[in-house]
């Protein structure tokens, strides 16, 4: 193998890598998005599951902007009315908090490994 070769493997592992790392953030942050929402519309035990499971599905597959609009709108069918800046803004919090876990490797909001 040239040393050509192994650079080039060295950079698609450091891509894949890269891409996991990227997933595994965005699920976190969208995690605690949703927590944090259930929060906000005052959820009961079982609802709150669905609902967290149901937005981090839809997460995966959405860009940011749609994602924010339709998250907008579960809020307001559950009589919580947050503007989009504002949820913009807490999802960046959720982000650097999941972009922190990352670095550290603990669920910073429970102190157990994320």
């Amino acid at each position: 193998m040239t040393t050509f070769d192994e650079r080039e493997q060295a950079f698609e592992r450091r891509f894949a890598h890269d891409e996991e790392v990227r997933f595994q953030v965005r699920t976190r942050r969208n995690l605690l998005l949703a927590t944090w929402a259930c929060e906000r519309m005052r959820l009961g035990k079982d609802a709150a599951a669905r609902f967290v499971e149901d937005f981090t599905d839809r997460g995966v597959l959405t860009a940011d902007e749609p994602l924010v609009a339709e998250f907008q709108a579960d809020l307001k069918a559950a009589g919580v009315e947050e503007t989009l800046p504002a949820l913009r803004t807490e999802m960046e919090r959720c982000a650097a908090i999941a972009r922190a876990e990352q670095r550290v490797g603990l669920a910073l909001d429970q102190g157990r490994p994320a």
